[in-house]
């Protein structure tokens, strides 16, 4: 892992291809497990993390309901009058969830749960390893409005590894690529910003996005179309913005 500085306020992204140690070096990071080789030195720092695999046993008794989990963790989380209340705990859907056994909760609604207990911890890093996994598509952006929240309200930093573009496209302030061979080294770039990181990525993917002018989100190229030759061959694998392609309107497909 190259060095860098984080910065409160800011969403720090990690991508890069499945087993190539994104959730090792988040392990590490929440002082899981200790690194083959270097040192760590976030003992000093509050941090709260999200696993990527989840279950009910995570939370201590499984017979405890939604509501009393948050009363512990953090009573301002069902402080109606708290902004928190407001922008996490309602905006998450775990309102309706209060009164659930956590036992009795879905894939989708624990990843819910476990999103809005790592933001109601008052911590220094909020660490999150695939907060979009279970959740409905629609419901991916009302997840990463909810981290960025917290982030600019609290003056915190996060840490989010996300494999959906456009959850990453819309949360990151900069990116850490993670490149190498799958299962048996993984290498990371230091941060940097979301347009050089993703394009870093998409060429070592050998994919390419472009922006969709309607919505503003990104959207994958067919392998081989006129446009996925087109960026490759000006080296513009990920646009920023709908304004950058000046390829023929008439090639580009939906």
């Amino acid at each position: 892992v190259k060095g860098d500085r984080i910065y409160g306020g800011e969403v720090i992204g990690i991508v890069g291809p499945n087993a190539i140690g994104k959730t090792t070096f988040a392990r590490i990071l929440a002082g899981e497990i200790e690194p083959d080789e270097g040192y760590t030195s976030t003992g000093a720092l509050r941090i709260s993390y999200k696993p990527q695999f989840l279950s009910p046993a995570m939370f201590g008794s499984e017979s405890h309901s939604v509501e009393e989990l948050l009363k512990k963790i953090s009573p301002e989380s069902l402080n109606q009058d708290s902004w928190l209340y407001a922008d996490v705990t309602r905006k998450l859907g775990i309102v309706k969830l209060l009164p659930r056994d956590i036992s009795s909760l879905s894939g989708g609604e624990l990843q819910k749960l476990a999103i809005a207990v790592t933001l109601s911890r008052e911590a220094d890093i909020y660490l999150l390893d695939e907060p979009s996994a279970h959740i409905d598509v629609e419901d991916r952006i009302t997840v990463a409005r909810a981290i960025k929240r917290v982030v600019e309200n609290r003056g915190r930093a996060a840490i989010v590894i996300e494999h959906d573009v456009s959850i990453m496209d819309f949360i990151a302030d900069r990116i850490m690529v993670f490149k190498g061979e799958p299962g048996v080294e993984g290498i990371a770039e230091a941060p940097t910003s979301v347009k050089s990181g993703m394009n870093s990525l998409l060429k070592y993917l050998d994919v390419t996005f472009r922006r969709d002018p309607r919505t503003n989100r990104p959207r994958i190229n067919k392998p081989g179309s006129y446009l996925d030759r087109y960026q490759k061959s000006i080296g513009e694998y990920y646009y920023e913005t709908p304004h950058d392609i000046e390829a023929p309107v008439n090639e580009q497909e939906e």
